[in-house]
């Protein structure tokens, strides 16, 4: 018993049965599919070895032919076929070097001559553009040179308002600070300067190089002349709203109040503590003073010179305002502010208000002992028994004395 495949559903099953037992497909019907199938295989096959033996026919054929062929060539026909194999060699080596010199060369030493009209271009338009760009900066380096003048000055000034110092007149550093504001406001915008255009020769490395890299180079050239061209528009355009500002005044203002300020420190460090010779110095510069006479410790009527919270220095001065001018020396110190009035020195300012203040309690009543005023450490004093017109006078002319710079 031999097994076989259905031809229907594909199982497999008995050649001793009758139907397939899986779809009942007649045993004959199977059969006869198989035998058509084995047939068709076999014409198959047979079609392919007959296709192999007239291929191999065909070569052999083709064999012999080039065999009779070869063995007919005569010298002379070799020596024709040399010689047509020569000519052929030498076309095809005359079409290459055609090829190159037109197909090439030609293409290329028109790229580079298309180059270097170029470069002559470019410089021509640099240089009317680098006019264009000159004109603008001489024009902008003015500006600049203005703001810059105006710029130190500012700094110059603000270094002053900053300092820490103490200024006689405290009012000068809100004066400068104003004016300093003001000259921020008023300056003009700082121009940028345009760079030249450098030059651009021809560069010599481009002869030998390729069309492709010379096109480029040509057009970088084009692009750059563009760019160039805005450049100097620019320049134009921006000259024409170029103003070059006139800071004369301001200049002048900045520096007359900061040679104020500066005078003003100046005045307040030499009224603050000020030594007991500078004191006298500057007394004896009043006309109405007649005569000084300083206190010591051995002869402090108040007791306190060099205490802390006391003065440093007292000096008394009488006047002919009050027949007192023949008064000297410890008699003089006796007779006290009556005789004309006094110069009181402290440490500090608080010190010399503390002292003020003090004094200040007794003003209007019968224990007063005159005007007083305080400046920087200094306590000016004057007598009771001068008139409020004469005190003040003399007030007013010591602290001229005392704030004069030399």
């Amino acid at each position: 018993m031999a097994m076989i495949k259905c031809t229907e559903c594909g199982r497999e099953m008995s050649d001793k049965a009758s139907n397939c037992p899986n779809c009942g497909c007649p045993i004959e019907d199977i059969r006869a599919k198989l035998g058509e199938i084995e047939a068709a295989q076999q014409e198959k096959q047979k079609a392919k070895e007959e296709e192999k033996k007239a291929k191999e026919l065909a070569a052999e054929v083709k064999r012999q032919k080039q065999e009779e062929a070869r063995k007919a060539v005569t010298p002379e026909m070799k020596k024709k076929r040399i010689m047509i194999g020569a000519a052929g060699a030498v076309a095809a080596v005359v079409i290459v070097i055609c090829a190159l010199y037109f197909g090439v060369k030609v293409p290329r030493d028109k790229a580079y001559q298309a180059y270097l009209t170029e470069v002559q271009t470019h410089e021509e338009t640099a240089k009317s553009c680098n006019e264009a760009i000159a004109q603008y900066n001489e024009k902008a380096k003015e500006v600049i040179a203005a703001n810059d003048e105006l710029e130190e000055m500012i700094t110059s000034a603000q270094a002053l308002v900053d300092c820490g110092e103490t200024p006689y007149e405290g009012a000068k550093i809100t004066t400068l600070s104003n004016s300093i504001k003001d000259a921020r406001n008023n300056e003009t915008a700082t121009p940028e300067l345009i760079e030249i255009i450098p030059e651009s020769p021809a560069d010599p490395e481009l002869e030998k190089a390729g069309k492709s890299d010379i096109e480029a180079a040509t057009a970088a050239l084009v692009s750059d002349d563009e760019i160039n061209n805005q450049l100097a528009q620019k320049a134009t355009t921006e000259m024409d709203s170029l103003s070059i500002p006139d800071y004369t005044d301001c200049l002048n203002t900045l520096a007359a109040q900061s040679k104020d300020l500066e005078d003003s420190y100046a005045i307040q460090k030499q009224i603050t503590a000020p030594a007991e010779d500078w004191v006298i110095t500057r007394l004896g510069q009043v006309s109405d003073i007649a005569n000084i006479a300083p206190v010591t410790e051995e002869h402090d009527p108040n007791g306190n010179l060099n205490k802390p919270g006391g003065y440093t220095s007292t000096v008394y001065f009488g006047t002919s305002l009050l027949g007192t001018e023949n008064l000297t020396g410890d008699a003089l110190i006796e007779e006290g502010t009556t005789a004309g009035g006094a110069i009181e020195t402290y440490a500090t300012e608080e010190d010399a208000q503390s002292r003020n203040s003090y004094l200040g309690g007794f003003d209007g009543s019968i224990l007063a002992s005159g005007s007083h005023t305080v400046l920087g450490t200094m306590l000016i004093r004057t007598s009771n028994d001068l008139k409020a017109s004469q005190q003040e006078t003399l007030t007013n002319a010591i602290v001229e004395a005392m704030t004069a710079l030399e």
